[in-house]
C-alpha cells in the first residue's frame, strides 16, 4: 500500500531534537501501487512528489488533500523532483529519458534528453539558475535551463552510476556515484583542488 508520512518532532527546551519523536502520521494514496519517490515543498506551500509506477506527479496539502496529475508519456517513471527558480516543479523521467516541468496548476511539459535510455534520476537547482540532474545509465550529469536548453557532461569514471545530486556552498554541484564509490563535485569544468578521497570532474 502506497503512503506518504509526516514525522512530528517535539522540540526540547534547548532546541535539540530528542531521541524519540512524537508521532508518525501516514496518508494512503489513491493508487496503492504508485511507488512514491522524490518529494519537495512547492512554491504553493504544498508537498509535491513523484509516483514512479503510477506515472503521475502528486500534490498533498498540510490538510492531507491529495491531487494527482498524470504524466503524458506512458511508463515515464518520474523519480526526482525539485522546486525550480521559475515557480514550477521540475522532475526526472527515468524510464522515458526526459525532464518534466509541472506548474502549480498541473500543466506539464516534457523535454527529451539527447541521450536515449540515459536514466535521469536525481535533480537539483544549480547556482546558475538551471536544473542539474544525474543520468545513471549514460554516466553523465545533465543540465537544463528553464527555457529548455539541455547540455550533458560525461563522468570520467566509467560505470559510476550517478544518482543523488545537490548544490554545494562552494558554487559546485555535488553528486554521488553509486557504483564508483565516490562523491564528486562538478565545478563546470573549472580547475580546482582535489578533494581528499575523491577526484574532481
Amino acid at each position: 500500500m502506497a503512503r506518504l508520512a509526516l514525522l512530528g518532532f517535539t522540540w526540547q527546551a534547548n532546541g535539540q531534537v530528542p531521541h524519540t519523536y512524537s508521532n508518525i502520521a501516514e496518508q494512503r494514496l489513491p493508487d496503492p501501487r504508485c511507488n512514491p519517490d522524490g518529494i519537495v515543498t512547492g512554491p504553493d506551500g504544498a508537498l509535491w512528489f513523484a509516483e514512479t509506477v503510477g506515472n503521475k506527479i502528486g500534490r498533498i496539502t498540510a490538510a492531507w488533500a491529495v491531487t494527482e496529475y498524470p504524466v503524458p508519456t506512458a511508463n515515464s517513471e518520474p523519480s526526482g523532483i525539485v522546486a525550480g527558480p521559475d515557480g514550477a516543479l521540475w522532475f526526472t523521467e527515468t524510464g522515458a529519458s526526459r525532464i518534466g516541468r509541472i506548474t502549480a496548476e498541473g500543466d506539464i511539459m516534457e523535454y527529451s534528453l539527447p541521450t536515449a535510455g540515459s536514466g535521469p534520476y536525481g535533480i537539483t537547482v544549480g547556482p546558475d539558475g538551471a536544473l542539474w540532474f544525474t543520468q545513471f545509465n549514460s554516466n553523465q550529469i545533465g543540465r537544463i535551463t528553464t527555457g529548455g536548453s539541455i547540455s550533458e557532461y560525461p563522468i570520467p569514471t566509467a560505470g559510476s552510476w550517478p544518482v543523488g545530486i545537490a548544490g554545494g556552498p562552494d558554487g559546485a554541484l555535488w553528486f554521488t556515484e553509486e557504483f564508483g564509490d565516490q562523491i564528486r563535485a562538478d565545478h563546470h569544468r573549472r580547475s580546482d583542488h582535489r578533494v581528499p578521497g575523491a577526484d574532481r570532474v
